[in-house]
């Protein structure tokens, strides 16, 4: 950034021959040597590594509060490693003096080069990137969001999530760095880091690190204080700078510095204290309470995101649904069934296809001898958006599908990358299985080869799971006995629901380790019960797998077609689990207590001494009494009086101010540059009818526009190098340039205030008149960039100097 002009008398006439030698830095005839555009730009670039040096730590230390959701420590190395090598390619360019548009064009090229050589190195072609070369990247980036969709906290960060992160670090590295650097808005550049640093409690919903953020604020205090310091000199001047003129020092103001530092630490420390709500898990609630009521696309894990959902303080409706059965039904939209590691994860799509309306085909294991009974129902989803559709078990066949969709016939679940479900009216015909109690009894053990996926265990299996399913099993002769069991265990009382289980104890998420702490502790809420009892059931030898969807719905007042609509909340996301039966197929049991509904009746005990025909793999339309009235709630649990339709439109309404008010924020923030540079600009103008020294006010802001418009100049140009360097660069009124510039000359020797009010008029409409010429004269893209990023504003603020004297 160029410094203000010195204001002095025209040059003195070169000397006789004989007489002094010239100043240093001068030409025989006293006239500053020419500079080159490079050479000039090197000058005002003094101390810009600096800069980027601090971008770097930023950018490394935001990075660092990644590390609770993910594991090790390689993805940082690689991350940090492309950091450093961008920005060593962008200060090595500043420093020869390269033009800014050369600075980021050669760092992106030089990015997109290591990306391309580091995970797509096989496509290319004699060194040149190929088709295949962008379709290897997009297949990792499409890995990388599966990895991060299946995993829980903290995840694996393999090759596909390292990419993803050394890749978009990489990007955020060459702005943040241009923004602190080549365009000197360093305020605008910890946009980068804050979003990293954001990332890990948006997703993890705990309280911020606070070590790490102390340390990223000082590194942005850092990155502005470097940036601020661009282009000053310590302890020497400039070879082409007038002799006698006073050091060019950087503005900075340390107290300032301190200050802001230090409130910023007391807001943080104080508000949470003294503001109600103002918490981690207020603010997660909150951002729960969003217009849309789950999206399992974007969170670690689906579990993960069931929880979240069931601890919103606002339930929002789901989705509505009515039915030709006389119950409400099971709404699943993912299977976890690989526990092989020790984690329940998504199962693996075996043989997907397009889904055009064809029939989903038998459901697994069913034999033809059991009975069934089809079942319609219409689903009309409000403001859930997934990447699964939400369906009854089994489904046969899906009508009115709006966007494409994919089918996978071995779980018969169908799924889309393009969380495509808000909005979407659909039919479904599916089936009622009602096996006989006979038939329960008689389902084989003998597991198909291609179910044995569904039996896997870890080899470090806690040992007091195995041990607890076979002392719950006892005596039972056959698999079907066994999972009556299970369940009837978890439902005898001697566990409790909570919401709070993984808050309170030592356990959360779907792994080994909370299956052995939650039976041990013997609390929790459906994705632990449905975990423990999935596990168990595979010790036994019984293949299982976790269901994630919808409980089944309250039946609401209003009537569609002679049948009850259902309306299904985001405090009715559920897990259960499936436990598969050869001859019948994959049933549902329901092994979390304090249910509003009863489970099925093929899974309580006295179903096979009753002789009762089973209702089918889902629930009865009555309801039985929790045993604790007073207990949390299940996702099934009626949102009757607590989630009145004004009350969900209040919930919408409070979402979209929330989506409103962080826009306002974002435009406030963009638009602060302007406002601030238009009331600085109001002043000096509405200053000149009084200030001692009005053309000198007027000609520092005539400065300050024609930096904030980009307009090269040298910092050692005397009023007339400037006014001739202007005319070269941009188009202006040459009469009222010369005019402003022989009252600026005339006020170094006139007394102070001696201006007149007409002179002070014409000083007035002169700088007004320079300023419409430098807007009616640049492009669009230099208008905005003078407007949304004026760079004067980031320079020590100027002041007129008395007479007779130099301004600095």
């Amino acid at each position: 950034m160029s410094a203000p002009t010195a204001l002095r008398p025209p040059a003195a006439p070169p000397p006789a021959r004989g007489g002094r030698p010239p100043s240093a830095g001068r030409t025989p005839d006293g006239s500053r040597p020419a500079l080159s555009s490079f050479a000039r730009r090197r000058a005002v670039r003094t101390g810009a590594w600096k800069s980027t040096l601090a971008v770097a730590v930023s950018l490394g230390v935001a990075l660092a509060g990644l590390a609770p959701l993910l594991q090790g420590g390689a993805w940082w190395l690689a991350t940090m490693s492309m950091v450093v090598v961008v920005l060593a390619v962008g200060a090595v360019l500043r420093g020869r003096g390269a033009p800014e548009v050369v600075v980021v064009s050669v760092s992106a090229f030089v990015w997109g080069g290591l990306v391309v050589l580091l995970y797509a190195g096989s496509t290319l072609w004699f060194l040149l990137p190929t088709l295949s070369t962008l379709t290897d990247i997009s297949g990792d980036l499409a890995a990388a969001r599966q990895a991060i969709a299946e995993q829980e906290i903290p995840a694996d960060a393999g090759g596909a999530i390292t990419q993803l992160i050394v890749m978009s670090v990489g990007l955020i590295a060459i702005v943040s760095d241009e923004l602190a650097t080549g365009l000197r808005t360093p305020v605008l550049s910890g946009a980068g880091p804050l979003a990293v640093l954001a990332i890990a409690p948006l997703v993890n919903r705990t309280d911020p690190d606070v070590p790490v953020y102390v340390l990223a604020a000082a590194a942005f205090l850092l990155v502005v204080w470097c940036s601020s310091r661009i282009g000053a000199e310590s302890g020497r001047e400039r070879p082409w700078s007038h002799p006698g003129r006073s050091r060019v020092r950087g503005g900075r103001n340390p107290g300032l510095a301190v200050g802001i530092a230090a409130l910023a630490v007391a807001a943080m420390v104080a508000l949470p204290a003294v503001t109600p709500g103002l918490t981690a898990q207020s603010l997660a609630d909150d951002s729960a309470s969003s217009p849309f009521s789950s999206v399992y696309g974007a969170g670690i894990d689906p579990t993960i995101q069931l929880g979240r959902d069931l601890r919103r303080n606002d339930p929002l409706l789901s989705l509505s649904y009515t039915t030709s059965a006389s119950h409400g039904l099971y709404l699943k939209m993912v299977n976890l069934s690989d526990f092989s590691t020790g984690i329940w994860q998504p199962e693996t799509p075996q043989g997907a296809e397009s889904y055009v309306g064809q029939d989903f085909g038998t459901p697994q294991g069913l034999a033809a001898d059991v009975s069934t009974a089809e079942v319609t129902t219409s689903i009309s989803i409000a403001t859930l958006r997934a990447d699964w559709l939400p369906l009854p078990y089994p489904t046969q066949r899906v009508a009115g599908l709006s966007t494409p969709w994919v089918l996978t016939p071995s779980s018969l679940t169908v799924t889309s990358d393009q969380a495509a479900t808000q909005g979407q009216n659909y039919e479904v015909t599916g089936l009622s299985v009602e096996p006989t109690a006979e038939q329960l009894a008689a389902a084989g053990s003998v597991i198909p080869d291609a179910l044995s996926g569904f039996l896997s265990l870890p080899a470090d299996l806690p040992a007091v799971i195995s041990d607890t399913a076979r002392q719950v099993a006892g005596a039972a002769a056959t698999p079907y006995d066994n999972a009556v069991a299970l369940q009837q265990y978890f439902r005898s009382g001697q566990f409790s629901y909570s919401l709070n289980a993984p808050d309170s104890s030592s356990y959360s998420g779907d792994n080994t380790q909370m299956i052995a702490a939650f039976l041990q502790d013997k609390t929790g809420y459906c994705v632990h019960f449905s975990a423990a009892m999935a596990v168990m059931a595979r010790s036994l030898g019984i293949p299982s797998r976790i269901a994630v969807g919808y409980a089944p719905g309250q039946g609401a007042n209003s009537v569609s077609n002679g049948a009850a609509v259902y309306d299904v909340y985001t405090n009715q996301l559920h897990a259960w689990p499936e436990l598969y039966f050869e001859g019948i197929g994959w049933l549902p049991f329901e092994p979390t207590p304090g249910l509003d509904f009863t489970p099925p009746d093929y899974s309580l005990p006295d179903y096979a001494q009753a002789g009762v025909s089973g209702t089918t793999g889902s629930t009865r339309a009555a309801s039985t009494p929790s045993a604790d009235p007073n207990a949390a709630r299940d996702p099934g649990q009626s949102v009757s009086g607590t989630q009145t339709p004004e009350q969900a439109a209040l919930g919408q309404v409070r979402g979209w101010g929330t989506a409103a008010a962080v826009l306002g924020g974002i435009a406030a923030i963009v638009l602060l540059p302007w406002m601030l540079r238009a009331l600085r600009r109001r002043s000096r103008v509405r200053r000149i009818a009084a200030d001692e020294r009005p053309a000198t006010l007027a000609w520092t802001e005539f400065e300050d526009t024609l930096d904030d418009h980009r307009v090269q100049r040298s910092a050692g140009d005397t009023l007339l190098d400037l006014e001739q360097r202007v005319h070269e660069s941009v188009t202006l009124p040459a009469a009222v340039v010369d005019r402003l510039r022989r009252e600026v000359e005339f006020e170094q020797y006139a007394a102070p205030g001696s201006a007149s009010a007409q002179t002070r008029a014409s000083i007035r409409g002169d700088l007004l008149e320079l300023l419409a010429a430098l807007s009616s004269g640049a492009s669009s893209q230099r208008l905005w960039l003078s407007r949304l990023l004026p760079v004067s504003l980031l320079r020590r603020r100027r002041a007129a100097a008395p007479t007779r004297t130099l301004v600095p």
